[in-house]
């Protein structure tokens, strides 16, 4: 348990590294509440530094940049998980450094999960490909059906991951060699591995460690100091039938408060979708929100953070966590009693907690940008009833680029979800 702090009380200030939504939905809660905010962040209109009292325009790498953000600020917290130890040198932070460090890297996050007793799909270590063959060959692979090859740093919203087909699965197993299985792969992820990988790690792996013939094993539980190192990890397929985060607070007093699981679909590895209630049943909701609970506990975490999951056969499966407020907890805004961007100042600030009880259902849809365009349909979207807009106040759409998101509350959630459905078809992205 952390020691017990001195709240920070408005008209205190807070410094948040990153201008980005998350930072512009922090500050408007901030704001609320009647902090000052002060925002570090390289873009000159940055959606958060329209709701601070100074920007600090300056890249997140410059240490003294840094040190003049935390120089105004009562707390320090950020809205990224890309933050360079080196320049944070003895500054304290809300959560620490810790949680980014361990979820930046996914072989880290996985290991600490499987360490904590928390579920996860077999994954191994990719420094070759003579390391992705033999890892394509385990046993534990195989058996999932499919895989995905995933950068351990880096990758977001789907990028950085190449799924692996069953065939090619069945052909690493078999009697090819190394530049033959090379040749079934897709030609960026082949170019890929020619440009990154180092040495085999794995193939140096004793005879004893690898089964007969042409299918080496490889066991989940390969160095660490091997795996911090390697470039990729590959991760077995999980058969889902629901994908859900629960988004939850650490407090300083070691508590832990977290929303009920959040449903959520997916579309080209991008959060489509979102619904404040889930068809999970107690057990695996309960057991879901004791996994986050128990990370929050070993990061004695300060913040708001989320933990996402696959349910497979009823049970909870980690995939990832988030050490920062989460784009399916968005909902939170306009559906509970306390948002999830509330609670997170909060806690950063030595507050009490609030209640994290429902007014409603909520359904909430992401707002993805087109090249050049504009959004269209507004007033028509608007016009339903329940419908709540968000708009994070950035100039310039891009493909895949989250521009807003819209929320529709009511107290059915099916009622909900169609009145955002039907809003989503209102909208339109138009080239200018």
């Amino acid at each position: 348990m952390s020691p017990v702090r001195k709240p920070v009380l408005p008209p205190e200030t807070i410094g948040i590294l990153g201008g980005g939504q998350l930072g512009r939905m922090m500050a408007q809660e901030a704001r609320r509440m009647g902090y000052g905010i002060v925002v570090l962040d390289p873009s000159d209109d940055c959606p958060a530094s329209h709701l601070a009292d100074e920007h600090i325009q300056a890249e997140f790498s410059d240490a003294n940049a840094v040190q003049k953000l935390a120089a105004a600020s009562s707390a320090l917290t950020f809205e990224f998980e890309n933050v360079d130890p080196a320049v944070m040198e003895g500054l304290e932070s809300f959560p620490s450094l810790e949680p980014l460090f361990v979820s930046r890297n996914r072989w880290r996050e996985k290991s600490l999960a499987r360490k904590l007793g928390i579920a996860t799909a077999p994954f191994f270590p990719v420094n070759s490909v003579t390391d992705l063959r033999m890892a394509c060959a385990n046993p534990e692979i195989q058996a999932c059906g499919g895989a995905i090859l995933k950068t351990c740093e880096g990758g977001y919203d789907g990028k950085g991951q190449w799924r692996l087909k069953p065939e090619q699965l069945e052909a690493a197993a078999g009697p090819l060699s190394d530049s033959d299985f090379v040749g079934l792969l897709e030609s960026d992820l082949r170019d890929l591995l020619s440009a990154t990988t180092g040495p085999p790690a794995a193939s140096q792996r004793s005879e004893s460690e690898r089964a007969p013939g042409n299918a080496p094993v490889l066991t989940a539980g390969t160095s660490e100091v091997v795996a911090d190192s390697a470039p990729f990890l590959l991760e077995g397929m999980v058969d889902f039938s629901l994908e859900f985060s629960i988004v939850g607070t650490g407090f300083s007093d070691g508590s832990f408060h977290c929303y009920p699981p959040i449903e959520n679909q997916h579309r080209d590895g991008i959060l489509h979708k979102s619904l404040s209630s889930s068809n999970l049943d107690e057990v695996a909701s309960r057991r879901a929100v004791e996994y986050a609970r128990s990370l929050s506990e070993h990061f004695g975490y300060i913040g708001t953070f989320a933990v996402e999951f696959f349910l497979a056969e009823g049970e909870p499966v980690f995939n990832e966590m988030a050490p920062r407020p989460h784009n399916s907890g968005h909902l939170t805004m306009d559906a509970k009693l306390s948002s999830q961007f509330e609670q997170h100042i909060r806690a950063i600030c030595g507050l009490p907690p609030g209640p994290n009880s429902s007014l409603c259902e909520a359904a909430m849809i992401n707002l993805l940008g087109e090249d050049n365009s504009q959004l269209r349909g507004l007033e028509d979207a608007i016009g339903i009833p329940g419908l709540r807009f968000h708009w994070y106040g950035k100039k310039e759409a891009r493909s895949g680029r989250k521009m807003g998101h819209i929320t529709a509350i009511h107290s059915d959630l099916s009622e909900a979800e169609r009145a955002v459905e039907k809003a989503f078809q209102c909208l339109g992205w138009v080239r200018q």
